[in-house]
């Protein structure tokens, strides 16, 4: 089987917190701002990057999964769209949800730095993070149930070309749990940006 991760496209909410994002702003109005809920649409880039991403997927996709946060929603979307897909058919997965930070979601890192206190909450890019003491996600809770999700998909799709469109920290997570044991620290050299394709065979 070919697994094909996607990350979402561009968002507000990348764009305000500095989430490895590039290049000039758009013109669209901005309505996110710190501290509101990070679940939100596709912005004007962010549609441009999903369009990419299904540029670089081969032509035959036999199944797409997505996070149901709303912008891996609508990059699955348009993604399907693009493949000729019958968007009905995609299937939205928890397992496939970015990690929750908690009180610290939606922060600036000027704002989370204030609210950690001198508290290290682990790093992201290690994938060796803990937010459970501000009511969030521990890595080892989002390996799991990564982990538990690629088992299922050895178990029921033998073959074909299967796309899971989710966030950076699970595409992260993938790493960590196919190349850690040989390459430890790997996912700090993973370039996750918006619109990127990464693709295992598993």
């Amino acid at each position: 089987m070919k697994l094909f991760l996607v990350r979402h496209g561009e968002t507000d909410v990348n764009r305000i917190l500095d989430h490895g994002v590039s290049g000039p702003m758009h013109e669209e109005p901005v309505t996110f701002k710190p501290g509101d809920d990070t679940n939100t649409p596709l912005n004007v880039s962010g549609r441009t990057h999903a369009r990419e991403a299904g540029g670089e997927l081969p032509d035959t996709i036999d199944k797409i999964y997505s996070s149901p946060l709303l912008r891996a929603k609508e990059t699955a979307e348009i993604i399907a769209e693009m493949k000729k897909i019958d968007p009905s058919t995609i299937k939205f997965c928890n397992e496939l949800i970015e990690s929750y930070q908690g009180s610290l979601e939606g922060l600036t890192k000027e704002q989370e730095k204030e609210m950690l206190g001198g508290r290290s909450r682990g790093s992201r890019l290690l994938c060796n993070y803990d937010y459970t003491p501000w009511g969030g996600d521990s890595w080892k809770t989002i390996h799991d149930r990564v982990n538990s999700f690629f088992k299922e998909l050895r178990s029921s799709d033998n073959d074909g070309n299967i796309v899971c469109v989710t966030s950076a920290g699970v595409i992260r997570m993938a790493y960590k749990i196919f190349f850690w044991e040989k390459s430890p620290g790997i996912t700090k050299h993973i370039l996750v940006k918006n619109g990127s394709v990464h693709e295992f065979v598993i």
